[in-house]
């Protein structure tokens, strides 16, 4: 059995999670998926938003790191590394990578056990990119499990003067 880790925008795990969920809840968030990148020992792909640019941005380059030496382990064992481009905001979205994913690495012949993380999950399975990528692998006949990384924006941050709560982009 081949193992993948798909991580759905990382990028928003940063400085949209700080803005929607209170920098204490998002630096938890982010603390998770590094913690889960860092255990991984299998294939990984990476599916970028435009928000995937700020795991460059000195406070959040502790998740970044962890997702490029995660990529550079599973290339190094022969595994795996690979970053796709599928924003929400565009034709070519997650749904879209996600199916693209599955097509290159014949994920549907079976043989593989296929774990999503990343931003953003929704429980309830009403929305979230993490949950439209499950659905597209289904889709496909690919079937995915969520693991306990993959951010849950449920939590509203503490108000500020100014500020006003508002979904989070899942880019």
């Amino acid at each position: 059995m081949r193992h993948l880790l798909l991580v759905v925008h990382p990028g928003s795990c940063c400085g949209s999670a700080d803005f929607n969920c209170g920098e204490e809840n998002a630096a938890a968030i982010r603390d998770a998926l590094t913690a889960d990148l860092e255990g991984w020992n299998g294939g990984v792909a990476v599916i970028d938003g435009e928000l995937s640019l700020e795991l460059r941005q000195r406070a959040y380059r502790g998740l970044g790191a962890a997702l490029e030496t995660a990529l550079e382990r599973a290339a190094g064992s022969g595994l795996p590394a690979i970053r796709i481009r599928g924003c929400s905001m565009e034709d070519f979205n997650q749904v879209r990578a996600a199916a693209s994913l599955a097509e290159s690495l014949s994920l549907g012949a079976g043989g593989w056990n296929v774990e999503v993380t990343g931003a953003w999950y929704e429980p309830d399975g009403a929305e979230g990119c993490v949950n439209s990528v499950v659905e597209a692998l289904a889709r496909v006949g690919v079937s995915a499990t969520i693991r306990p990384s993959a951010a849950v924006l449920d939590a509203e941050p503490a108000p500020t003067a100014g500020s006003a709560f508002s979904s989070a982009p899942c880019a």
